[in-house]
């Protein structure tokens, strides 16, 4: 089995860590005011996996700097639409919406986000998501792990990888004990959580301990320690009870677990609270593999064999057929959300508008017209590639509403070919010419009718900043906003449009990112996605 939990990798992981924590320890002589102790503190090594650094995976990387602020954020594509990327992307986005909303009068705060990836395998992929604030010399640091169960479909918090809330308890006790044994840390000054449980308090509902109830009802049994062969537990195992369970515990060290290398746990704590720990960025609290082995649900026993496993991506984990796939990311539903729109081209202004939209990682959706795209090929493969959405705005803009069933058909069909050759895809939503349509229409296409809810007016007002000022005074979450890219005036108002919504907090999204799948019907009239 190649080591004492059956992981071949073990002895090699094991090694690792040992040299580590000498490397650490002969640190210390280098630290003026410093000296050299005859045992290191206890300390764990994470195994966390940058997913630049993992085979298969490609992380996106963005960065938006402007006068006021500069956010950043790094996030792994596991294929389009993937629940752990749409998850990791929309926290983010929340929490950036949170940053610009309250950024100070003074100065140029940065909020910076990344992702790292704590396990993968067919079964599970856990992500540790960290975000770093500062504002002038003060810097905060936040940190949280998510769990994609594949037998359930959902993203879970990391209560999930415990049996129930008694292991959670046990837990918080054994990484008290470490700072009580390795760190000289008195119980009355073990800090939160852990402080609690560790005086006897913490974790506790309605007076009674949680968990207790089901602990002995569904215990692992003794020779049985993972729990192969018999159904999984009802304990935390349930989607509902595991996110109850993480309201409960929120605070707790144990949101910013990850496994060791020596197959236990590695807890980070905060070094500001442990006056022992010296100088340094984290403290990463192990606890020792026999004293986790009893407290893992079988989706913690998954994650911790895919972690030591390498995280090696291959053909059997759950992260879609292409990896790197462009694809649903964010929930509108739970964000302020703009789908910005450009009606009649591509023309020769379409190159100059997909450079300003890169700026801010907007991702917008392009109307065509099926005659201009043989014209102007470059921009439209450039729209696919980089993350844009493609419409069918009809050949030559006929009005649908003038023509039969079947001129709107052969229409139609024709524009979608067009796209396709081009890009590998049919437009996923058609753009009525005018907003012209009727029954005749609606029942001759096969996608779903994209209309607005925000007319600049910019074909008819040329004047850049008439038109910046009209949407930024009258979009709102879940708006769509019809612009024309054949104006050049209308380009030039981007920018301004652009720098305005991100200030105050919006995403820009595409139209089929913006009412969620599968949020649209064929036939269907659609104007925006506001929530009512």
């Amino acid at each position: 089995m190649g080591g004492p939990l059956g992981y071949g990798p073990l002895v090699a992981l094991t090694s690792l860590r040992r040299k580590i924590s000498v490397s650490a320890a002969l640190g210390l002589l280098l630290v003026p005011g410093c000296h050299a102790v005859e045992q290191a503190p206890p300390y764990a090594e994470a195994v966390r996996t940058s997913p630049d650094d993992m085979a298969g995976v490609q992380a996106r990387t963005v960065t938006v700097a402007t006068d006021h602020s500069v956010v950043g954020y790094r996030y792994p594509m596991l294929g389009g639409a993937h629940p752990m990327t749409v998850e990791t992307r929309t926290r983010m986005a929340r929490r950036q919406t949170a940053f610009l909303e309250d950024l100070p009068d003074r100065g140029t705060p940065e909020l910076h986000q990344d992702a790292t990836i704590l396990a993968a395998s067919p079964d599970v992929v856990g992500v540790r998501l960290t975000a770093t604030t500062t504002v002038g010399a003060e810097e905060t640091f936040e940190a949280h792990t998510l769990w994609y169960d594949d037998d359930s479909g959902e993203v879970l918090p990391w209560t999930s990888l415990f049996r129930d809330e008694q292991a959670i308890r046990q837990a918080h006790m054994a990484v008290a004990e470490v700072l009580e044994e390795g760190y000289n840390l008195p119980t009355r000054q073990l800090p939160g959580l852990v402080g609690e449980v560790a005086r006897g308090g913490g974790g506790e509902k309605d007076g009674a301990t949680p968990g207790t109830a089901s602990l002995d009802e569904d215990a692992t049994p003794s020779g049985d320690p993972r729990g192969e062969g018999r159904p999984r537990e009802p304990g935390l195992a349930d989607p509902e009870r595991a996110r109850e369970a993480a309201d409960h515990w929120a605070g707790s060290p144990l949101e910013d677990l990850a496994f060791s290398t020596a197959g236990g746990l590695a807890v980070r704590m905060d070094p500001s609270r442990i006056p022992s720990a010296g100088r340094t960025e984290e403290v990463l609290v192990p606890v020792e593999p026999q004293d986790t082995e009893e407290l893992l649900s079988e989706l913690g026993y998954q994650a911790r064999e895919a972690a030591l496993s390498g995280n090696n991506a291959d053909d059997d984990l759950p992260l879609g057929e292409e990896l790197s796939a462009q694809g649903h990311t964010l929930d509108c539903a739970r964000l302020k959300c703009v789908a910005l729109t450009f009606d009649d081209g591509p023309g020769e202004h379409t190159g100059t508008l997909l450079d300003i939209l890169d700026e801010y990682d907007a991702r917008a959706t392009f109307y065509v017209l099926g005659s201009l795209v043989d014209e102007f090929p470059d921009p439209v493969r450039r729209m696919a590639e980089e993350g844009h959405e493609l419409g069918n705005h009809t050949w030559k803009h006929g009005d649908l509403a003038r023509m039969s069933g079947n001129e709107i058909r052969k229409d139609i069909k024709r524009t979608n070919e067009a796209v396709r050759e081009l890009t590998g895809s049919v437009p996923p939503t058609i753009r009525p010419p005018y907003g012209s349509l009727d029954g005749t229409v609606r029942r001759s296409v096969d996608q779903p009718l994209i209309l607005w809810d925000v007319d600049t007016l910019d074909w008819k007002n040329r004047d850049s900043d008439a038109v910046s000022e009209y949407a930024l005074t009258h979009s709102v979450p879940g708006s769509v906003v019809l612009f024309h890219d054949i104006h050049e005036t209308s380009v030039q108002a981007i920018p301004a449009v652009l720098a305005g919504l991100h200030r105050q907090g919006y995403h820009f999204v595409t139209v089929t990112d913006l009412f969620g799948a599968p949020g649209l019907e064929p036939g269907d009239v659609y104007t925006d996605a506001q929530v009512p």
